[in-house]
Parts: C-alpha cells; sequence; structure tokens
C-alpha cells in the first residue's frame, strides 16, 4: 500500500455513506467515492497537515457530489409526488430509476466507525427518513447540515468547502433545518436520534404473513394511516383500507399461491425484507426489498424498492438473486 492509499482507505467508507447520504443513491455512491480520491490524489501537495485528511477529504467529497447534483434531477419517496393514488388503479408506470431515493446495505457501516458511540450515530445517519428528508434541501442545504451536524466539520471548514463566509454557511444551516421542519416535519419524523427501527417480532410476523399469503394477517400489523410507495412506480398508497384494496386486487391470486418467499436484510442500518418470487422454474428469483417504519407498535411506512439500480449495491454485497423455493 503506497503513501496516498495508506492516508485514505482509513476513510473509504465514511466518504461511501456521506457520498450517499448526499446523493440518495446507493447506486452511484461508489463512482462518487472514485472520483473523490482521483481528486485527492491530484491535490495531495495541498494537505499541509496528514492529521486533518478526513475533514480534506470530506470537502472534496461533498464538491464532487455537488458537481454531480447539479446535472441530475432531485430523488424523491412516493408521497412527495403529490395526492395518494387510487388503490382502484392498476399502479402507474415505472419512471427512470434515477428520480427515486435507494436504499443502501447496512454492510456499509462496518469499518466506519472507530467506537461504539460513532458506530451508533452512523446508524442512525443513513436511516432511509433521514436521507430521504434531506432530499428535499438544496444541495448547498444539504452539504452544509451533514457537514456540520453529521461529519462534525467546523463552521470554518464548512464555510472553506463551499467557498463560502461563515455567516453564509451558518445562514444555510438554519435555513436547512428549518425547512426540513416545515416540510418534512416535527424533528421526530427525521432526526436520525429518533427515527425507531421496527422490531425483529413484528418483523418477523410480517414475513410470515407474506409467506403464507394471509392478506388479512399482512394487514393487521399496518398502522391505520399507513403509507406504501413502490419505486420506480410513482403510485403510492395512504391508509390501511386502501393499502387492503389494492393488494387484494392486485395481488390476490399471487397470495393465495403462496408465491412469496422474504428473507431479513440488513438495509440503511435497520432491519428490512428482501423479497423473492416464485416462477415458472420452481426457483425463487429476487423480486424487490421493503424498508419499513413502526408507530405505535405497528409498520406506518413501507418502501417496496423494485428499481434495478436500487438493487444493484444489495447484490454486489453477496444477496443472492435467485434461493430454492
Amino acid at each position: 500500500m503506497n503513501e496516498f492509499e495508506t492516508l485514505v482507505e482509513p476513510h473509504r467508507a465514511l466518504l461511501r455513506l456521506h457520498c450517499y447520504r448526499m446523493l440518495g443513491s446507493s447506486h452511484d455512491s461508489d463512482d462518487m467515492v472514485q472520483e473523490t480520491l482521483l481528486r485527492a490524489f491530484r491535490s495531495l501537495h495541498t494537505l499541509e497537515d496528514k492529521a486533518l485528511a478526513r475533514a480534506w477529504l470530506h470537502r472534496i467529497a461533498t464538491n464532487v457530489c455537488l458537481d454531480e447534483l447539479s446535472k441530475r434531477p432531485r430523488r424523491a419517496r412516493g408521497p412527495e409526488l403529490g395526492p395518494p393514488s387510487d388503490p382502484e388503479q392498476p399502479a402507474a408506470p415505472a419512471t427512470p430509476d434515477e428520480h427515486w431515493i435507494e436504499p443502501a446495505p447496512s454492510s456499509w457501516l462496518r469499518g466506519a466507525a472507530s467506537d461504539p458511540a460513532a458506530a451508533y450515530t452512523l446508524k442512525e445517519s443513513v436511516a432511509l427518513a433521514f436521507v430521504a428528508a434531506l432530499q428535499i434541501l438544496t444541495p448547498a442545504q444539504r452539504a452544509v447540515l451533514l457537514l456540520r451536524d453529521v461529519v462534525g466539520l467546523s463552521a470554518e471548514e464548512t464555510a472553506s468547502t463551499l467557498h463560502s463566509s461563515v455567516s453564509a454557511a451558518n445562514s444555510t444551516l438554519h435555513r436547512a433545518r428549518a425547512a426540513l421542519e416545515e416540510r418534512v416535519g416535527p424533528r421526530a419524523r427525521w432526526s436520525p436520534e429518533h427515527i425507531q427501527a421496527i422490531d425483529r417480532e413484528l418483523l418477523r410476523r410480517y414475513m410470515a404473513a407474506w409467506q403464507s399469503g394471509d392478506l388479512e394477517a399482512i394487514i393487521a400489523l399496518l398502522h391505520e394511516d399507513a403509507t406504501i410507495s413502490m419505486p420506480p412506480m410513482p403510485t403510492w398508497l395512504l391508509g390501511r383500507e386502501a393499502i387492503r384494496r389494492f393488494f387484494t386486487l392486485r395481488l390476490g391470486p399471487i397470495l393465495d399461491a403462496k408465491l412469496f418467499r422474504a428473507v431479513v436484510v440488513e438495509a440503511c442500518g435497520q432491519p428490512a425484507v428482501g423479497y423473492y418470487r416464485v416462477r415458472e422454474d420452481g426457483q425463487a428469483h429476487f423480486h424487490g426489498i421493503d424498508t419499513l417504519e413502526p408507530r405505535d407498535g405497528r409498520i406506518a411506512v413501507i418502501d417496496h424498492f423494485m428499481s434495478k439500480s436500487g438493487h444493484a449495491a444489495f447484490f454486489a454485497d453477496g444477496l443472492p438473486r435467485i434461493v430454492p423455493a
């Protein structure tokens, strides 16, 4: 390992998480890290104190992501796109994958923290609710909030990253926090320290209900005001009864035939569900990933990810594409 690799390797995992938060895309994060390291190698002569490598690399990664964000649409969750869909209607046609938030494998957290306290903070900072909330901010607001509140850079370091004054950086941070409160809601809905993981027993019951094809058991586990989105399709549903109706119309025969298989998948620092569907060849082929958010002991938010780009990082992490039926 050469001198440059020795310098940057301890920070690679952190940089990937930072790029994921900035972009909302697990598919693109590794490319952004590679571009960051390329720029870092070219400007290594500007790093006067190697003890400051972490902050220096995060500043480079932030600008790499800002350049990328200037060329692409903002990624979103279904409920941000308009009113809920009519459960009587078929799902809307898929839109391009790059329009949608993507989950990231929880394995990305390994090696990114030096102690248990830092590991806990990192785990919460990649929760899907937080990453999705970040995407409603302007790229500059997103960068400032992450650099200050997650990466832990000083106001001076953050201002230097964005080529602005300290007062301007502080003002952007204030606007970012205010925008989240106004557009996403109370801090408890999106702030990392307030986000809850789904209970393992609730997860087990949810998976068992899908595998047994028991629609009533699935619906019984949902909060009255539950939502489900289905990227890359813009269809999303609000309320337990709307979800029941949609599932009855669209999934009834599949559930009756017990064609789903479910496995635990760790995504965004939380337990999630990976689905496989039995096909004509008698094997179960990968179908999608559900990330779940609880409220009052039931499942309140389901993001059912079916986009190919959103699955790529999980396959690269070892998730099988086919399992025995």
